[in-house]
């Protein structure tokens, strides 16, 4: 029961992310927002959930989790409420900034309350979190367009009430229970930003989120301009999560089985053809095709680097850890969500998708040579500090 709350809230706050996307396009017409005005308003949510996340983290390993979870579902909850009624990109992308925060300092506390004291199947328990937000993320989609007939504010009302009455329990649950802490500042940054292995962890990240970020920014045009209408682009979005609901958990068995490395650069390898057949679609059942292989692939790559990163920080610093890995991927989103609409504006799908493939491959094969460096010791946890 304790765990089924944490990733229902997490799946809510996902699906606070997701009813957007479905709606991008329309937003773009109705308030006149230019290329690079969609771009900042997507970015915003990755950027805002970076900071708040490299910033937090280490009051999260010392065991002062209960202003974090009040600022995660305050956020959560304020977040869809004002993109329901903004006008302006100024309005739209606060809101948006107010939900990646609200997801991102959640999933640290998260991820700390169900490590618990050790990182003893660790691995599955960061799979389901991770599908629980896919799932989340997907169903957003199609809860926008379900809702829609009630107006544009109804889908983002219905999950900011849904947030509110499964954040409340969720942060009780989380509060109460057992983590491993340590004492952390921001020199544990430094300390594990100089370990090969979180750097390769990093950098596959920044592969995994910057995909996210040019598909999340540019997927609802790209399926438009194929023919697609909303219900259509709810559809694909949840044909491309569907895998994300499954492979997590087993990706993260198969993780700490083998190794982190043994998986990771596996998926890896498979998600980069995904993203270049996106530039080749001409339909959106080839749409759907490369998106069931970019959900698949991207679960063995995403999970296996966080376990990557555990294998370092062990639980006891799991929430700097994860801070750092959240920290390269979001920029990484954030960048390309900005960028994506520009490229894609000006020189279409294609270039967009092809180029996004080819920096995806250097960055993949920096991240084998730096594992192959890397230490496999933890780093040394020093006394827990006083309550």
């Amino acid at each position: 029961m304790r765990g089924l709350l944490i990733y229902l809230t997490n799946f809510v706050l996902a699906c606070s992310l997701g009813v957007v996307f479905v709606f991008l396009e329309d937003v773009q017409e109705d308030r006149g927002l230019a290329d690079w005005e969609v771009g900042v308003v997507v970015a915003s949510g990755f950027a805002a959930a970076l900071v708040a996340q490299l910033a937090l983290a280490p009051l999260a390993d010392r065991g002062r989790s209960a202003p974090l979870a009040i600022i995660a579902i305050v956020a959560g909850v304020i977040g869809p409420i004002a993109f329901a009624f903004g006008t302006n990109m100024a309005v739209l992308a606060t809101a948006r900034g107010l939900g990646g925060m609200a997801l991102g300092l959640y999933g640290l506390l998260a991820r700390k309350a169900l490590l618990g004291l050790d990182t003893t199947g660790g691995g599955a328990k960061l799979g389901v979190l991770l599908s629980t937000g896919v799932g989340g993320f997907i169903l957003g989609p199609v809860i926008g367009a379900a809702f829609e007939r009630f107006g544009f504010a109804a889908p983002f009302l219905v999950v900011a009430g849904t947030i509110a009455a499964a954040g409340i329990p969720a942060t009780a649950v989380i509060l109460r229970s057992p983590i491993a802490t340590t004492v952390v500042d921001y020199s544990d940054l430094g300390r594990l930003l100089r370990r090969p292995k979180v750097q390769a962890a990093m950098l596959v990240n920044v592969v995994v989120l910057g995909f996210i970020g040019v598909f999340d920014v540019t997927i609802d045009r790209f399926l438009t301009d194929l023919g697609a209408s909303t219900g259509d682009v709810a559809l694909v979005i949840l044909t491309v999560g569907a895998p994300l609901l499954v492979f997590p958990r087993i990706a993260g068995n198969l993780a700490e089985r083998y190794g982190a490395a043994a998986v990771m650069f596996p998926g890896l390898a498979l998600l980069l053809p995904a993203m270049l057949g996106y530039g080749f679609a001409g339909s959106l059942l080839f749409a759907a095709v490369c998106g069931i292989l970019h959900g698949s692939t991207e679960s063995f790559a995403s999970v296996s680097a966080q376990v990557q990163v555990l294998e370092v920080t062990g639980a006891e610093r799991a929430a700097v850890g994860s801070a750092l890995l959240e920290t390269a991927g979001l920029t990484s989103a954030t960048a390309a969500a900005a960028i994506a609409p520009i490229v894609y504006g000006a020189h279409g799908s294609r270039t967009l998708y092809v180029a996004t493939a080819l920096i995806g491959a250097a960055l993949g094969l920096a991240a084998v040579i730096r594992t192959r460096q890397g230490s496999d010791r933890p780093l040394a946890v020093v006394a827990t500090p006083p309550a």
